[in-house]
């Protein structure tokens, strides 16, 4: 028996058992006639739409969900088979965890981690009613098993000793629009720590260097340092308090020359166009500010109206401020976002100024740099994603995308670039 609702839903009994065993949403207004003959099913709703749906034999089916994952269904053995998974709403974020596997965050609230060989969803985490608007996994640790193998047959004993590479995917924390940080167990499918170090929405996320805290910053500009084993928020910093963080970047000091003892740097950049990189050595609950970074730009948008200081508002219609560490000169910071011109900046930390720029053809929504080649990123409202080289400032356009590249995050070894337009993701493999 067949069943119609005011709320488009049709829902199919079994009136042996008395039992529901499927329903879906057949229309968006009230079901006002269902006739069924032959195994054709004809529903009429107020919105004056007639829907046919047949099977002659009903025992199986094809079923899209709001989700955006279509399943096949065997009804005769009540079991399904996932077809094809993608998102249906904006994804915010990604995050790479080695070559093998990609995360991505949506305004529906779904985290989805997937496979970059099969191009398959492996599993969902869904939030209700909040936007995942940020997320990262944490550092990824390259430990296995060693096996040592004695052998002997030989006069002279021979060891051999083989490394088993381990599986373990480390973990994924994931900023919402309600403030909240959660951080979820890919090996265990859940969710192991909710955190709400935000009043306001975050806007960017990361773990650090060494994986120790988790840094995350929001709407208002403030920047929280929370532990991922307790829990527990042990620094806000406020510097950037009343514009909102657009991303946040972490690397090792390395052998800079910047009279810097501490082991890691980060930085944290906001919509006004300021930079502020910290030094930090979390072992022993130590950070602080080495250097303050301010851009310039004209007091007008670029389609030419007149910005006020008192209208935050008006910082979403201008292209965003970017900042990303240098893995081919450790001592850079490459920066974009509105200014005088369009152009990527790379400043000194060590002579503490922009040492040469790189000339854009269109206002950066994204940005990143390759890790193990000289390749730098870049997304446009135009559509277009751009990749350009390090050194020469060269490049070359790639079309495709449906919309605004708003995501762009390379593999950690360069060989995949992957750009999301609205609810659209792309995977390119980068040949050097």
């Amino acid at each position: 028996m067949y069943v119609g609702t005011n709320s488009g839903k049709v829902s199919a009994w079994d009136t042996r058992h008395n039992t529901c065993f499927m329903h879906w949403e057949a229309d968006t207004s009230e079901i006002g006639i269902v006739v069924c003959h032959a195994g054709r099913l004809l529903t009429g709703s107020e919105g004056r739409n007639l829907r046919l749906c047949f099977d002659e034999a009903l025992d199986m089916g094809i079923v899209g969900t709001s989700a955006g994952t279509l399943w096949y269904i065997n009804w005769g053995e009540r079991t399904s088979i996932r077809l094809v998974s993608g998102h249906m709403n904006k994804v915010n974020g990604i995050s790479m965890c080695g070559p093998d596997f990609l995360a991505t965050g949506a305004d529906d609230g779904s985290l989805r981690v997937w496979s970059i060989k099969d191009r398959e969803q492996n599993l969902q985490f869904q939030v209700r009613d909040q936007a995942c608007t940020c997320l990262t996994f944490a550092p990824h640790k390259q430990e296995g098993t060693t096996l040592t193998t004695v052998s002997n047959l030989e006069e002279v004993p021979v060891v051999a000793h083989q490394t088993l590479e381990n599986r373990t995917l480390p973990p994924v924390a994931a900023g919402y629009s309600d403030g909240t940080v959660r951080m979820f167990d890919i090996n265990k499918v859940e969710m192991v720590l909710k955190m709400h170090p935000h009043a306001v929405s975050v806007t960017a996320i990361s773990f650090s260097s060494d994986g120790r805290m988790i840094l995350s910053g929001g709407s208002d500009g403030l920047v929280a340092v929370s532990s991922p084993t307790t829990g527990m928020t042990v620094r806000i910093i406020n510097d950037h308090k009343g514009a909102p963080i657009t991303n946040i970047d972490v690397t090792y000091t390395q052998d800079q020359d910047l009279g810097i003892t501490a082991p890691q740097l980060w930085l944290a950049t906001s919509v006004d166009r300021r930079v502020s990189v910290w030094s930090a050595d979390w072992s022993k609950d130590f950070c602080e500010l080495v250097d303050w970074l301010t851009f310039p730009a004209p007091a007008f948008t670029p389609e030419g109206a007149v910005i006020s200081k008192k209208d935050q508002g008006l910082y979403g219609h201008l292209p965003p401020s970017l900042a990303r560490f240098s893995s081919e000169e450790p001592d850079l910071i490459v920066y974009c976002g509105y200014g005088m011109e369009k152009e990527l900046k790379f400043y000194s930390l060590s002579q503490r100024k922009v040492v040469r720029t790189a000339a854009l053809t269109h206002w950066s929504t994204c940005l990143d740099v390759a890790a193990t080649s000289p390749l730098i990123a870049v997304g446009a409202n135009e559509r277009l994603m751009k990749l350009m080289d390090y050194y020469e400032g060269s490049f070359q356009d790639y079309i495709g995308h449906n919309d605004s590249v708003h995501c762009v995050k390379f593999s950690p070894d360069s060989k995949h670039l992957i750009t999301t337009s609205h609810s659209e993701i792309f995977i390119w493999e980068v040949t050097v």
